[in-house]
């Protein structure tokens, strides 16, 4: 049985390999740098351990649980702090606690009323057609009103994405957002009965699930992986092409300054979309990849003090 093929060794194409291991199918995981892990790298320096990307994991799914505990990895798990869960936004340049609780939420003056009880009729609106490309910022001026958008999703969505609403689909960056107005009508209805589902899946909110991360950082998770996969792993060898064939695909990599060709049985791309522009993709059916080139990264700093 020929391997398959993980093009990318950040996150998602590390998880990826070790599951596809775990069930007995051979893999190579293909990592274009000198390192995996993608965005997530923890330092250690002068005493302090500083992440130069993600900082937690929130455990929302009994998957993340499951893939903790198959890595030996719960004995060296750290929760987060209850004071890590203080969050604030200023309004009218003074910073203001969110509400953690529907008594909160009614007293805070991060709302105007108008704002609360417009929440009333949020359920009796009609949902936008399914096939319908709509952004985040007219999905939630829709359904919510100017308060909620730049007073919670703005900064939520700052926070995460370093993106705008304006450019943001809410159908393909927030689709459980897009699923809960298609199936209930209604994102509080959505949210009530929804909870119900995801308790009978294991499953629990982001809002309600703790965050954690390891003793040394989240580069605990990445280095327990690659030690997972062991030879399984080539470093420093980024591929440019993918080519269909009659039993399976081809790859083609530059390795130690030369190239390099691999037969693998399928092939799974786990790159972000700017590197993905970059390969030529060689099928029976013509696809440009090129087109990923126009996906807009913006640019992120961190800023780490101690």
């Amino acid at each position: 049985m020929k391997s398959v093929a993980i093009i990318g060794g950040g996150i998602t194409g590390l998880t990826a390999a070790v599951r596809l291991k775990g069930l007995g199918v051979p893999v190579i995981v293909y990592e274009g740098g000198s390192r995996v892990g993608g965005v997530i790298q923890s330092v250690r320096k002068n005493g302090f351990l500083a992440e130069l990307g993600p900082n937690s994991i929130l455990e929302t799914s009994p998957l993340i649980t499951s893939l903790i505990q198959d890595l030996n990895l719960e004995s060296r798990r750290v929760n987060a702090s209850p004071e890590a869960a203080k969050r604030y936004i200023v309004r009218r340049k003074v910073p203001v606690a969110t509400p953690t609780s529907p008594v909160k939420f009614f007293t805070t003056p991060l709302f105007s009323s108008g704002a609360k009880l417009r929440l009333f009729v949020e359920p009796l609106m009609r949902r936008c057609p399914a096939d319908k490309e709509e952004s985040l910022e007219s999905f939630v001026l829709r359904r919510l009103g100017r308060d909620f958008l730049d007073y919670a999703i703005n900064p939520f969505v700052g926070g995460i994405y370093a993106g705008n609403p304006a450019k943001l689909s809410v159908k393909h960056a927030f689709p459980k957002l897009h699923a809960l107005e298609q199936k209930y009508r209604s994102l509080l209805v959505g949210q009530l009965l929804g909870a119900r589902e995801r308790k009978k899946r294991g499953e629990t909110s982001k809002h309600d699930a703790k965050p954690f991360s390891f003793e040394n950082g989240l580069q605990d998770l990445i280095d327990a992986l690659q030690q997972r996969l062991g030879t399984d792993l080539k470093l420093q060898t980024p591929v440019y092409k993918v080519s269909e064939t009659r039993d399976g695909w081809q790859l083609t990599a530059t390795q130690h300054g030369k190239d390099a060709a691999f037969e693998h049985s399928n092939v799974i791309l786990a790159l972000p979309a700017y590197k993905l522009a970059n390969i030529t993709l060689k099928t029976r059916k013509p696809a440009d990849l090129k087109l990923l080139e126009q996906v807009y990264y913006p640019p992120v700093a961190s800023v780490v003090l101690g």
